[in-house]
């Protein structure tokens, strides 16, 4: 009888809470539910609906409100401006991008604040440091940034606004290149830009989350809605494309089947071809961890995460939705022309109402133009040389980048690492790099090959002229790392602003 009791006095209490917030949350005489509690909110950038501060998701649209980190990023003060206005700069190391080659630690006045632990850089001492910025300077890989002040990172990207908008009107850029590397993010982004393209160029009710919607909880209305082709797409003065897509990695070729999800007319370009950022990776290494919903496909899940795998559904993606993408198709140049922007090509010239740039960050690495070349087992980038052991790797290049990379592949003992090098002598290196270099040669650690060029890769050696004739080694990976070009000078050609912004969370 006590237990009841107690039981139906819960249940009293309960429903007379319950009661209360359905009244409080119900519409009002005009139509309108009542006011959620006041507290800490911002609107949503693509619906505008308030949202708690905190939340991860919008709870009207369900866009991933992650997305916005960096365009809400407060502008970091002029390089010009004093030290202590801005607070003592610190390094903040990418993991994902250190080599652990230990040329921070190296170049870094005071002793003991930087070192390397398990193969990464790591801030040793963090009451050592006191801001010469040598090491980020130093870094090969770009993989250590400068935080200032209460910032946890301060990073270089385009100035850009919420809705992707750069301040050149009718530019758009997502993916890497605006400072989001996942590619789950990239594939938000691409989707949100062409979708606020669309809502701008004729206006409507933002589709509403609901469930048994994308893995990342966002996706649209209908998935076939107004699907085109984009050889209807025009592309000329007097018929411009609603949107040109620049790029076909994650972000690109979710704007591109965005597009023709949405009923746009489109072209989309790459100057290479689909999913080269991807491609440029090591072989199995390891990109994604969590399912995304990609527009036309559904739930895009790799298993094993792997470049491989991630490369098959790209092109499986290609096969099955149709979209369409001119690849080895550089874009040069983007300029207005009246009501439409003109795209200039490596072929042509072309016109659409919008550009999305989804190019990616690192721009375009030099290619040795090698038979074999294409192997998945060549790769433009070093990411975690721990993790090669018991291989035979060449590295071809004559700067710091290559010569570091030799180094940090040859340290184990375990791999045996051959340095290709067209020059007879090592002379744009630095200093340290050429003892750091000859240290390890005359060790034993690895081979040199001067005054060489790769003739020829093939799926287990590779073929070098060297001064001696041809020689073949035995070969599993091959790390090509001779430069490339940046994406920022084209960016500010077509008058897009650079700025640096501190990133607190």
């Amino acid at each position: 009888m006590e237990t009841f009791l107690t039981f139906a006095i819960a249940l009293v209490v309960t429903l007379f809470f319950v009661s209360r917030y359905v009244k409080k949350m119900a519409p009002t005489a005009d139509g309108q539910a009542a006011a959620a509690p006041a507290g800490p909110s911002a609107a949503c950038p693509r619906c505008g609906h308030a949202v708690p501060q905190g939340s991860t998701f919008c709870g009207k649209c369900g866009a991933p409100l992650d997305l916005w980190k960096v365009h809400r990023a407060t502008v970091a003060e002029a390089s010009g401006s004093k030290t202590a206005e801005k607070g003592k700069p610190r390094p903040v190391i990418n993991a994902s991008l250190c080599i652990g080659c230990g040329t921070c630690v190296d170049v870094c006045p005071e002793q003991g604040a930087l070192a390397v632990m398990g193969g990464k850089a790591i801030l040793a001492a963090p009451e050592k440091c006191v801001g010469h910025a040598k090491c980020s300077e130093s870094c090969p890989t770009s993989a250590i940034g400068l935080a200032f002040g209460g910032a946890l990172q301060t990073i270089k990207v385009p100035m850009v606004d919420e809705t992707f908008q750069t301040n050149v009107p009718g530019v758009f850029i997502v993916g890497e290149l605006g400072g989001m590397g996942l590619i789950k993010t990239a594939i938000n982004e691409g989707r949100l830009v062409i979708d606020g393209i669309a809502r701008r160029m004729r206006p409507e009710p933002a589709p509403t989350a609901s469930a048994g919607h994308g893995a990342d909880g966002y996706d649209f209305e209908d998935p076939q809605a107004g699907v085109t082709d984009s050889r209807e797409s025009g592309g000329t003065l007097d018929s411009p494309a609603d949107v040109v897509i620049v790029g076909a990695g994650p972000a690109g070729l979710s704007a591109a089947l965005t597009a023709k999800q949405l009923g746009l007319r489109y072209l989309a370009f790459d100057q290479a071809e689909v999913a080269s950022t991807i491609k440029q990776y090591p072989r199995h290494k390891f990109l994604m961890a969590e399912p995304v919903s990609m527009p036309l496909y559904g739930n895009l899940y790799i298993a094993d995460g792997t470049k491989e795998s991630l490369v098959s559904v790209w092109e499986n993606i290609l096969a099955n939705t149709g979209v369409q993408v001119q690849t080895q198709e550089r874009v040069e140049n983007v300029r207005r022309d009246g009501e439409a922007l003109e795209v200039t090509t490596s072929r042509n010239r072309y016109y659409g109402r919008h550009v999305v740039l989804a190019m990616g960050k690192r721009g375009t690495p030099r290619r040795l133009g090698a038979s074999g070349e294409g192997l998945a087992k060549v790769a433009y980038r070093l990411i975690e040389a721990e993790t090669y052991e018991d291989d035979d790797i060449l590295v071809v290049g004559g700067g710091d980048s290559a010569v570091e990379a030799a180094l940090a592949l040859s340290r184990s003992g375990r791999n045996r690492v051959t340095l290709s090098y067209r020059k007879d002598d090592f002379s744009r290196v630095r200093a340290r790099n050429q003892q750091f270099l000859a240290e390890a040669e005359q060790k034993g650690l690895l081979a040199v090959e001067r005054g060489s060029h790769v003739l020829e890769i093939s799926p287990d050696a590779v073929v070098l002229e060297t001064k001696q004739g041809r020689k073949t080694l035995p070969n599993d990976y091959v790390f090509i790392l001779i430069g490339g070009e940046s994406p920022e000078g084209f960016l500010r050609q077509i008058g897009v602003e650079i700025v640096e912004k501190s990133v607190t969370a």
